[in-house]
């Protein structure tokens, strides 16, 4: 027994040397993985800053063009396409960028009409598509999009720009949000139009800004006497004084 002592005390001294041996090189790995990750973090940071100082100090419209194109970092783009004038540059990228921030800016720089509004269609960020709309005047098109728009910022945008009675009056009648029906019947004027959207609009809010409108005596003096809600009933009589 005493002999075989020996050799067993000599296996364990030999097995924990190794184990730190084998601790002191994974330590040493993962110390140089770090560093190296650091490294490349900061190459990657001083490249960005350094190409963002480049494209401030540029002019010349082709390369700004291609780096607002190419490059990976989402700021250099941005920085290139705020000094870019170039219009169908700028719709390209409005178009193709996947950042949204940078199509914002692209968006924001664009004036041609028809370009604007395949973009209102298309774009997937209500953000993009808002400012898109504030800068459109077509009215056939701010209607489309307020009619077929799922975002209810974006169709509240488009009513507010729209001016054409007929479409208005559609919107007031037939949009599911309150809030857009309620800018739709603030620009209209027409008398039986309101009357209707007086008489039969579900939100008692709606109602009474219909009534606010109009003038046809007969109509309010129907509505102070008929209608389910006594807000509404008392906004037609105060109407009616008004008028007297």
């Amino acid at each position: 027994m005493r002999t075989l002592r020996f050799p067993f005390f000599s296996l364990i001294i030999i097995l924990i040397f190794g184990c730190n041996v084998n601790l002191r090189q994974t330590n040493k790995s993962e110390k140089i993985t770090v560093t190296t990750t650091s490294a490349n973090s900061d190459a990657i940071s001083y490249t960005a800053i350094t190409t963002e100082i480049a494209v401030s100090k540029m002019t010349f419209e082709p390369s700004l063009t291609e780096i607002a194109k190419t490059d990976k970092d989402a700021e250099v783009r941005k920085l290139a396409v705020s000094k870019m004038t170039f219009e169908p540059s700028l719709t390209e990228i409005a178009k193709t960028d996947k950042d949204p921030e940078v199509r914002k800016l692209a968006v924001s720089k664009m004036t041609f009409e028809p370009s604007l509004r395949e973009i209102a269609k298309t774009d997937k960020d209500p953000e993009v598509r808002k400012i898109v709309v504030s800068k459109m005047t077509f009215e056939p098109s701010l209607t489309e999009i307020a009619k077929t728009d799922k975002d209810v910022e974006v169709r509240k945008l488009a009513v507010s720009r729209m001016t054409f009675e007929p479409s208005l009056t559609e919107i007031a009648k037939t949009d599911k949000d309150v809030e857009v029906r309620k800018i739709a019947v603030s620009k209209m004027t027409f008398e039986p139009s309101l009357t209707e959207i007086a008489k039969t609009d579900k939100d008692a809010e709606v109602r009474k800004l219909a009534v606010s409108k109009m003038t046809f005596e007969p109509s309010l003096m129907e509505i102070a006497k008929t209608d389910k809600t006594p807000e509404v009933r008392k906004s037609a009589s105060e109407r009616l004084s008004q008028l007297d």
